[in-house]
């Protein structure tokens, strides 16, 4: 949201910015003055106008109707008429006929030269006329590349917010089945016991996987949810491995105040289970999140144990850096310390 604010007000600044001040550089016959408030800045203005309707003309239809489709012949064609319209129309409205000599301006060249004032020495008398034509093809050869760049620009977020969101749901469905499978014989196990946990275990599976396949469709969800669902993941872990890891698991701060992008935290608790877990070796996990009114901050730490039968983890965490570098570009830290024996996360995000 405060994404699109941004760029409403940059297009709103760009536009203002775009239609008046060209007025103050575009040429001028040299005894002209006051040129704000003549016919000739009125010129301007509508061209300016013009170009700017032809900016988004190209950006919104043009490029993406005729360029992107490779009907170039027909595109050309229609720049061209785009920049007749430039030149011709705003003189036309203002009782200007563009294709007749300027009979006032000259007049005054004239008055001037007779009082010994050249005004414009070696100078033709359609030398401003040429500056005009030439104050036009820059501009409107400025528009029209600014508008396919930013036009560029917006395509490949597209496509990479495409990208994002078919890597988001290939996450959701490598959740670890063997986690599934296990945690589900642990409700078994509860229920022949009848251990009162098997409800409640119950409970927390169904919130995980309403979560999973609800709630992480969103672009944003709060930060309180992502959190509860790694407090059901974990609680869910706890009974499925009982005292097979010692786990330590805090989880401080305001967490109802903030938005986050859902499952991206995730990924690196669930390779420390992954990856930290075996009965018969030293298994332990440590794991603190916390947040305050600006940050949130995650560090995730497990020592290294025999696995067996589990596929590496490096694509899916390729695309967890991927989604943080999009979603909070120069608005995060990550570090990650890896030896022998151990395997920590740092991660700090700035949510404000």
């Amino acid at each position: 949201m405060k994404e699109k604010i941004k760029s409403y007000l940059f297009l709103i600044i760009g536009s203002l910015v775009f239609l008046f001040l060209p007025l103050l550089f575009s040429p001028r016959p040299p005894e002209e003055e006051n040129f704000l408030f003549t016919k000739a800045s009125l010129r301007d203005f509508l061209a300016n106008l013009l170009m700017l309707f032809f900016f988004f003309l190209n950006f919104y239809l043009l490029i993406q109707a005729l360029y992107m489709k490779e009907k170039y012949v027909l595109y050309g064609l229609i720049l061209i008429i785009c920049f007749l319209a430039v030149c011709i129309l705003p003189s036309l409205i203002t009782g200007h006929n563009p294709f007749l000599p300027n009979t006032d301006f000259l007049t005054k060249i004239h008055r001037g030269r007779r009082a010994g004032r050249d005004l414009m020495p070696n100078r033709p008398n359609g030398f401003f006329f040429l500056e005009e034509i030439r104050h036009h093809i820059f501009l409107f050869t400025a528009v029209i590349f600014s508008s396919a760049f930013f036009r560029e620009k917006v395509r490949n977020k597209i496509i990479e917010n495409e990208k994002l969101q078919a890597e988001l749901s290939h996450l959701k469905t490598q959740i670890h089945p063997h986690f599934l499978f296990n945690t589900l014989n642990s409700i078994y196990a509860l229920s022949i016991q009848k251990d009162d946990k098997a409800a409640e275990t119950i409970v927390k599976l169904s919130e995980f996987m309403r979560y999973l396949l609800k709630e992480s469709n969103q672009d944003e969800v709060l930060l309180e949810k992502e959190i509860t669902y790694i407090d059901n993941y974990i609680d869910l872990q706890k009974s499925r491995l009982r005292n097979a890891v010692d786990l330590e698991y805090k989880a401080n701060g305001d967490f109802w105040i903030h938005k986050i992008a859902p499952l991206l935290l995730f990924p690196f608790i669930e390779n420390a289970f992954k990856y930290g877990v075996n009965p018969d070796e030293n298994s332990v996990i440590k794991i603190v999140i916390e947040s305050n009114e600006k940050h949130l901050n995650m560090t995730v730490f497990n020592h290294k144990v025999s696995v067996v039968n589990i596929e590496s983890s490096k694509i899916g965490l390729q695309n967890t850096l991927d989604r943080l570098q999009l979603y909070y570009p120069k608005k995060h830290f990550l570090t990650i310390e890896e030896n022998e024996k151990s395997y920590t996360v740092n991660l700090k995000i700035e949510l404000v």
